[in-house]
């Protein structure tokens, strides 16, 4: 009996252990690469992020599935983390937090999902960041700032979204960026747009179908590249405020009962 219970103890202790350092999920298959270790998680019909990955895991495939939600906390147990495939699903929500654990990530690929809203904010968490792909999503706006924690991105690939304007100096931040992916955007080319044609044609940061960087509108812009924008007339207008009637001395003070005229 008690050579049986110390047998019991020590299986318990190894299935522990291995929950703990080399479990995998049905239907993952995990393997050490190069020292790596590497959760394939790709093509199996998965609806969530898989619970119980091995601690350690360095990259994590879930490309290829049907996971609508990125669930706060759905990535806590694996901050090792330095590349995240996820393209190809059916993400609409990604809950703010969920990816700010991820601490070590070098490469986020959210391309080809259905993302209209993006907690920015977890970005700030991932500093080390260097390629990020949220192509062929429906994202309508980048907050001016959303970029501006990573100073080691390298590769940004925003392309077929729904973006109709960018602010100035969005990606300013951005130091060591050397590719951008910004065609097949329906930009409205007003004069709020101007400053990207501008910085487009001083930048060396690698521009990939330039010519496909067009404006959707106005109307007699449309297919227009932004390169290739037309002068807009852009300055403010002039302003001024007249008085009727007119003030008895200059400096008078203004009275109920004048009419202010703005010109």
């Amino acid at each position: 009996a008690g050579s049986a219970m110390v047998l019991l103890r020590a299986l318990w202790l190894a299935l522990a252990l291995l929950e703990v350092v080399g479990a995998c999920p049905e239907p993952c298959a995990c393997v050490d690469k190069y020292a790596h270790q590497f959760a394939d998680c790709a093509y199996k019909e998965l609806r969530e992020v898989p619970e119980g990955l091995p601690a350690n895991v360095t990259t994590l495939s879930l490309s290829a599935n049907k996971i609508t939600v990125l669930r706060r906390g759905a990535f806590a147990n694996v901050t090792q983390v330095t590349s995240l495939w996820l393209a190809h699903n059916e993400v609409r929500t990604v809950e703010p937090g969920s990816l700010a654990v991820l601490s070590q990530l070098k490469n986020l690929d959210l391309s080809h999902n259905l993302i209209s809203s993006f907690p920015w904010s977890d970005l700030r968490n991932l500093s080390a960041l260097q390629l990020l792909k949220m192509n062929h999503n429906r994202l309508g706006s980048l907050p001016r700032d959303a970029l501006g924690a990573l100073p080691d991105l390298r590769s940004l690939r925003i392309n077929n979204n729904r973006l109709r304007t960018l602010a100035p100096g969005t990606f300013d931040a951005l130091s060591a960026l050397s590719h951008l992916q910004l065609y097949h955007n329906p930009f409205h080319c007003g004069c709020s747009l101007v400053w990207l044609q501008t910085w487009a044609a001083s930048t060396r940061v690698s521009l990939p179908e330039p010519d496909s960087i067009q404006c959707s509108s106005p109307p007699a812009l449309q297919g227009v590249p932004v390169r290739r924008l037309p002068a807009l007339s852009c300055a403010p207008p002039s302003v001024h405020l007249s008085v009727e009637p007119p003030p008895e001395a200059p400096g008078s003070p203004l009275r109920s009962g004048l009419a202010l005229t703005l010109h």
